[in-house]
C-alpha cells in the first residue's frame, strides 16, 4: 500500500511539474534544503569568513540571507524534473542535489548583491 501511495504522489507531482513551468511544487518543497545547505556552505567557507570579518553580526545575517534567498530562487531552475522528483523520495538524492544547486547558484547571487 506504502508503494502505491508513492507512486500516486510521484505522478501526481509529475503532472505538478510539467503543467507550472514557472515555480514547481517540487521546486516549492526544496526551496527550504536548498536556503539552509546555502547557510551551512557559507558558515564553512574560509572566503565568506575572511570577507565578512569586519561585518557587523546582524549586516553579516542579512547579507546571508539575501544571498541563500537568490540561491534557493534560482538553484532548481535549469534542474530536469525528473531529478527533482527523485530528490523528494530519496534522501542522498535531495542532499546530492542541494549542494549541487547551492554550488552551481552562490557565486551569482553573491557577485549580485555585492555590486
Amino acid at each position: 500500500m506504502k508503494k502505491y501511495i508513492i507512486a500516486i504522489s510521484v505522478a501526481v507531482l509529475a503532472f505538478w511539474t510539467h503543467s507550472h513551468a514557472d515555480i514547481s511544487l517540487t521546486q516549492k518543497a526544496l526551496k527550504p534544503v536548498i536556503v539552509y545547505q546555502c547557510g551551512q556552505e557559507l558558515k564553512d567557507s574560509k572566503v565568506w569568513k575572511v570577507s565578512t570579518y569586519l561585518m557587523q553580526d546582524t549586516n553579516k545575517a542579512k547579507l546571508e540571507h539575501n544571498v541563500c534567498d537568490c540561491v534557493g530562487e534560482h538553484a532548481l531552475k535549469d534542474v530536469p524534473a525528473s531529478t527533482l522528483l527523485k530528490a523528494t523520495v530519496n534522501e542522498e538524492a535531495k542532499n546530492q542535489l542541494a549542494r549541487q544547486a547551492v554550488a552551481n547558484s552562490l557565486k551569482g547571487c553573491v557577485q549580485e548583491l555585492v555590486k
